[in-house]
């Protein structure tokens, strides 16, 4: 039994020292932004702390002030600093990333000594290799989101609500709840969702008395973290600013046809099915349904069946509203996968089980994470290839404007406009650039509104333009100022492959299969896979303006 133990205790460390390599150095670099409203809402914002720049939208107007100053105020300590001795500023974007990862790393260290602790070194290992094995958690632990800051701190919240089920006291119990409201009010207020059914446990569990003192200690955490996140927004903000009550009444309390987030779009109820088959392997989900059985842990699995029904019941849905649940779906799996593989008496049997399904796991999750890397980052390595310049350099975008990484990768000089195109929304306008901070942020923005009606004062005219990003294929809209394959004004500067979604088949957009191993197939089989699955590029390019400045036709 010793040297099993030990055998596992070393198993256990290798697999952390990936993990650690993963989040810190491998994710940071090679994952993608998936969503424009990181680059907008958080990068952008960021930005202007650290550089003093940067694009505005509505949501940090101080009409509306929907969005965290105390959320950025982390890293820009860390990056601002940092500002004034780098030149490349993508390093500032690579730290910022690799902090995100630590941060992961640390959490999921602790948990899994928890794990350890509460259950088995067993289950802590499986654990750590289906949250190393989870494409989700690859990208989404070093997106700069609120949400992904709630899908971290709920691993605090995971620590703390098995080691109160195992020992039933209030202290690790008001812990949980800690990290439910940090990630709720620094981050995203919808997140405290998850706290409801450790509640029910506690209240049904212990005397009233107990309750209410337990009921009294996480009231006086709550309003300590909110005070402190209010003091900051309010002085940023120039106005009392509860950011997080904020949010709820855009987006519940007065959302009507013309506002709150169903104008953004809205998705069928199965988006999150067709979501986590994505972003989890197979394996993963199949042994987290057989772990949502485990009653012992029922808060757990509680709050991601009420997290389910919730987010599954609101029109607009997105990928990033299910990063809180991603660590307790890990959880079940590798109690699904102890449990199942426990029911047989022969120790290589259960290690021949174990091993085929994190065997399946790891070509799943390889096959997904691959195609996200090389389908969709060519973005970020475009706008990072300009040049440095002692003169200020406009970089104009058009129809391909959602898919701007971040300013922080710009050199000091550089500045995003958009010029126009087919999108008819409200894009995001610029911060004030002044001496005062206090004024750049307090200054209302002309032109905002939380409608998404369209604002023309956000576009700028392309002869200001110094270079411009775009997909290089021929403009089906007439709107579009720029057609790639119909200009004598701009040439290609800088080019890389991104997916052609229109000709490539969901399988091949979805997930990569090698070359070689395709090519190896026979040729029926080789047919028959060309039906499901196939992949085509496009050149996603910086352009420059011709030497000739010939007109654009």
């Amino acid at each position: 039994m010793a040297l099993r133990d030990r055998k596992c205790k070393l198993l256990g460390s290798l697999i952390l020292g990936f993990l650690l390599v993963t989040r810190v150095i491998i994710q940071p670099y090679y994952s993608l932004i998936s969503d424009c409203d990181e680059t907008f809402n958080y990068w952008e914002p960021l930005n202007l702390l650290v550089r003093g720049f940067g694009k505005q939208t509505w949501e940090y107007s101080p009409d509306y002030s929907i969005r965290s100053w105390a959320f950025l105020l982390p890293l820009c300590g860390i990056l601002k600093p940092l500002n004034k001795v780098v030149d490349s500023k993508i390093v500032l974007f690579y730290v910022a990333r690799s902090v995100l990862g630590l941060v992961s790393f640390l959490f999921e260290h602790s948990v899994s000594k928890e794990i350890t602790s509460v259950m088995s070194p067993h289950v802590s290992n499986m654990w750590l290799l289906f949250q190393l094995l989870n494409p989700g958690w690859f990208h989404a632990s070093v997106e700069f989101l609120p949400s992904s800051f709630a899908m971290i701190t709920s691993l605090g919240y995971i620590k703390y609500t098995l080691r109160y089920l195992s020992n039933g006291k209030e202290l690790p119990f008001v812990k949980s709840l800690f990290f439910v409201f940090l990630g709720g009010i620094i981050g995203w207020p919808f997140s405290l969702v998850l706290a409801v059914t450790n509640v029910i446990h506690y209240t049904a569990t212990h005397r009233f008395i107990d309750t209410l003192r337990a009921g009294f200690s996480s009231s006086f955490v709550l309003a300590i973290i909110l005070s402190i996140v209010t003091t900051i927004d309010s002085l940023f903000y120039g106005k009392l600013s509860v950011v997080s009550l904020n949010i709820v009444t855009y987006n519940i309390l007065s959302a009507n046809e013309n506002s709150g987030p169903n104008i953004f779009g809205i998705e069928p109820w199965y988006y999150y099915v067709q979501n986590m088959l994505l972003n989890f392997p197979i394996t993963t989900l199949l042994f987290a349904v057989i772990g949502f059985v485990q009653l012992s842990i029922w808060p757990l699995a509680g709050s991601l069946f009420i997290w389910l029904n919730v987010f599954i019941a609101q029109p607009h849905k997105e990928e990033r509203f299910l990063y809180p649940i991603y660590g307790i779906v890990s959880l079940l799996a590798a109690l699904g996968l102890f449990n199942v593989s426990e029911l047989s008496p022969l120790k290589k049997l259960r290690k021949l089980l174990r091993v085929a399904v994190f065997c399946f796991t790891f070509l799943q999750a390889a096959a997904r994470i691959l195609a996200l890397t090389n389908n969709y980052t060519s973005p970020i390595r475009v706008y990072s290839s300009f040049p440095l310049s002692d003169e200020q350099k406009v970089v104009c975008t058009g129809r391909e404007w959602y898919h701007f990484p971040t300013s922080l990768i710009l050199p000091d000089n550089y500045r995003l406009q958009f010029v126009q195109s087919g999108f008819d929304g409200l894009l995001p306008g610029n911060f004030l650039e002044s001496e005062s901070l206090e004024e750049n942020i307090r200054t209302v923005p002309k032109g905002m509104n939380n409608r998404n009606i369209f604002d023309p004062s956000k576009l700028v005219d392309i002869d200001t333009c110094d270079y411009y990003v775009d997909i290089n294929i021929a403009s089906n809209n007439e709107a579009d100022v720029v057609n790639p394959k119909r200009t004598t004004t701009w040439e290609p500067l800088y080019c890389q492959p991104f997916v052609d979604a229109s000709s490539s088949k969901f399988l091949g957009r979805a997930f990569q299969i090698p070359e070689k191993l395709l090519t190896a197939l026979p040729t029926n089989v080789q047919d028959v896979v060309s039906n499901y699955y196939s992949v085509h590029y496009n050149e996603f390019c910086s352009f420059k303006r011709r030497d000739d400045n010939s007109l654009e036709v």
